[in-house]
């Protein structure tokens, strides 16, 4: 494609009900290779914190990907820097995965020029840690924390979005992306935590995301498909932790309910049934003191007033 970039290959080296990890093939006559995989938004979009990196290195591991629908299969893009003699060149492919599992290239490797704008770090920073709610990138879906950027100075503060669509507290954990969010705080910085809607799913089947119920110390040993064993904790467990490593970094964390689900009842009012995992969300940030948004009422509060059918 042109001096630095000529070719890149991918295919699916390993695959279990956890992750899938892809082989990289690149031809290039430049040196400092660096691999970066992201998430493609609905809307072509690419938030600026990947899902996988490597650097030298010819694989990637990403979670769970083959295990969503046919109608809101995930896409991803690689984009590959690569330097020589002071110059740098990157490159983006995007693909997806078929029913079966395989790659399937939805956008041929090309050049990306100029290079896409980084973040202001001497800015504080507002992160969105959480799922598809707050960022989607299925069919004619988008989450709320990828709206919110519209509502701040970016002159004054960045807004890094950094939910991933299917994650629970524990496999965001388990798949790297809280140690990167984790990498990128500094002192000052603000995120935004929400989780819920995935962490009743099953400990050590299909998405192996399910948490325990509650807020106490309980443990259970559970054996994971690929036969290793893994420390399944409460959902609670997981937010103190999540707690802990933020204020370490001098970050303030708040802890956010579920966004709430569109339901209404024959009286044409909304339903505000609310989570356990909402009330546990509470019942940590108060235990812990820090602050909590009720996300679900405030949300209820707004679909009451617009209406049914303009929601």
């Amino acid at each position: 494609m042109n001096q630095l970039l000529r070719e890149l290959k991918l295919a699916v080296r390993e695959m279990n009900q956890v992750a899938v990890e892809i082989s990289v093939g690149v031809k290039t006559s430049g040196k400092n290779v660096r691999f970066e995989c992201f998430e493609v938004g609905v809307d072509g979009s690419k938030p600026d914190s990947p899902v996988a990196v490597a650097e030298s290195e010819s694989s990637l591991r990403i979670g769970t990907p083959f295990l969503w629908s046919p109608e809101a299969q995930p896409r991803y893009a690689i984009i590959i820097s690569v330097e020589q003699g002071g110059v740098k060149e990157q490159g983006e492919i995007q693909f997806g995965f078929d029913v079966a599992g395989k790659i399937v290239v939805t956008q041929e490797l090309k050049r990306i020029f100029p290079e896409p704008p980084k973040m202001n770090a001497q800015l504080p920073s507002l992160f969105v840690v959480g799922d598809s709610t707050a960022f989607s990138n299925g069919k004619n879906q988008r989450g709320w924390g990828d709206e919110l950027r519209k509502f701040f100075d970016q002159q004054k503060i960045n807004v890094r979005n950094r939910a991933r669509p299917g994650r629970s507290t524990r496999s965001f954990r388990n798949e790297g992306l809280w140690s990167r969010v984790l990498a990128e705080m500094k002192a000052g910085d603000v995120v935004l935590i929400q989780f819920g809607h995935n962490d009743a799913d099953k400990l050590a089947e299909g998405r192996c995301r399910g948490v325990l119920p509650g807020v106490g110390e309980e443990t259970q040993m559970v054996t994971m498909p690929d036969g290793s064993l893994e420390i399944v904790n409460t959902f609670g467990w997981y937010l103190r932790q999540f707690i802990a490593e933020t204020k370490v970094r001098g970050t303030r964390p708040i802890l956010l309910s579920l966004t709430a689900k569109n339901l209404w009842g024959p009286n044409g009012k909304f339903v505000r049934g609310r989570s356990d995992f909402g009330k546990w969300s509470e019942a940590v940030a108060t235990a812990c003191g820090v602050p909590f948004l009720d996300l679900t009422a405030m949300i209820a509060d707004r679909f009451e007033e617009l209406g049914r059918e303009k929601v």
